[in-house]
């Protein structure tokens, strides 16, 4: 049963209810400098090949190869996400689909919807540097290091996670920086990158005889079974979920709640928000090292890339099946007006789950009884 009830989703409300103006200053140059400086290789570890290497050797061969797709065929587009989605509900079985698809609708309205229009209406441009010290503060804490403890102001976030002690952590990468020499350029030209893409948007497919109960992508019959099933759900009423106004309220309640992640459930009070700005002022007047060359811009571009095991399901997906999605080139399947919102369901789905840490549209035992 699909579920938004209240116990479920009570915890988002602490998330759009600040009790101070979040504004605070820029973020320092140090910070982004430090995320830079904590993921180069430490003399003391294996340098272990960085994710852009590893996905280079594996697409290096495969350039130039005619099973290659420029793009997904639409058809094929289309399967995969609606592989993708079939955790989600159940695509197969048009009237199930419908009676979850309007407990979902009408549990999203009445105990989400408030939530979410709530943090819509906060003001972008005062909290976008809170945000942004968020961000940079999980970032350096995922990688052993808590500003917040290197500040002295807050050490309970590092001893909840088990980081080593902050000053020892900063000398030791600061005397690593000062000894290093230039380091590798980004290993993915832009092309690589786009194949990079439209292989990691085809891995869904290889699942889908499980999920979405088909034909294997190398049967005769998969085109057909595919067009069948997107001219059922072709027929679908449009939901009434405006997709894009749903994914920017997700946005700004995925910044709250970075933003609680990294800096407690006081944040948004005037002595959470006067503690991050004097992290903030400690931050910069931090002296650092010259960084080495390429270092500062590397890792938005790691972060960019889509995971290599789907970039390898997908090269497994095409390669096997080239018959098949030559013959899928040529199709036009119908349009699904409801795939756009339940895309923008899913994601909601994904925000929840790691928010509240539970699976909102999983049985609830609250609601079942």
């Amino acid at each position: 049963m699909t579920c938004f009830c209240p116990p479920r989703v009570a915890p988002l409300g602490a998330l759009t209810a600040p009790k101070a103006s979040l504004a605070v200053g820029a973020v320092p140059i140090q910070m982004p400098t430090m995320v830079a400086m904590l993921g180069l290789p430490m003399p003391e570890s294996a340098p272990a090949p960085r994710i852009d290497m590893k996905m280079a050797a594996v697409l290096t061969p495969m350039v130039g190869q005619s099973w290659v797709p420029p793009k997904p065929p639409a058809l094929m587009g289309k399967m995969a996400s609606l592989s993708s989605l079939a955790a989600l509900l159940p695509l197969t079985d048009i009237a199930a689909l419908m009676q979850e698809l309007q407990e979902m609708v009408s549990s999203l309205a009445e105990n989400v919807q408030p939530v979410l229009s709530a943090a819509a209406y906060m003001p972008k441009k005062p909290m976008f540097n809170m945000v942004m010290a968020a961000r940079m503060t999980l970032s350096m804490r995922a990688q052993g290091l808590c500003p917040m403890d290197l500040s002295g102001l807050d050490s309970t976030f590092a001893q909840a996670e088990g980081l080593p002690p902050a000053p020892g952590k900063f000398n030791a990468t600061m005397g690593a920086v000062r000894g290093m020499g230039p380091i590798p350029k980004f290993a993915l030209p832009i092309p690589m990158q786009t194949m990079a893409m439209t292989l990691a948007s085809l891995g869904p497919l290889e699942t889908i005889p499980t999920s979405l109960a088909m034909p294997p992508v190398s049967s005769t019959s998969f085109a057909g079974a595919a067009m069948a099933l997107l001219a059922k759900l072709a027929t679908l009423p449009p939901l009434p979920i405006d997709a894009s106004k749903l994914l920017s309220e997700l946005a700004t309640l995925t910044d709250l709640a970075a933003i609680q992640a990294a800096f407690g459930e006081g944040a948004m009070t005037t002595a959470g928000v006067g503690k991050v700005q004097a992290m903030l002022n400690y931050m910069a007047r931090l002296p650092l090292p010259p960084i080495p060359p390429l270092a500062l811009g590397l890792q938005p571009k790691l972060d960019m890339l889509p995971p290599l095991p789907a970039v390898e399901a997908g090269a497994r997906v095409a390669s096997l099946n080239v018959q098949t999605f030559n013959q899928t080139m040529s199709l036009s399947p119908p349009r699904v007006p409801i795939l756009t919102p339940l895309m923008a369901l899913n994601a909601l789905k994904n925000v929840l789950a790691d928010i509240l840490g539970v699976e909102p549209h999983s049985g609830c035992p609250v609601c079942m009884g």
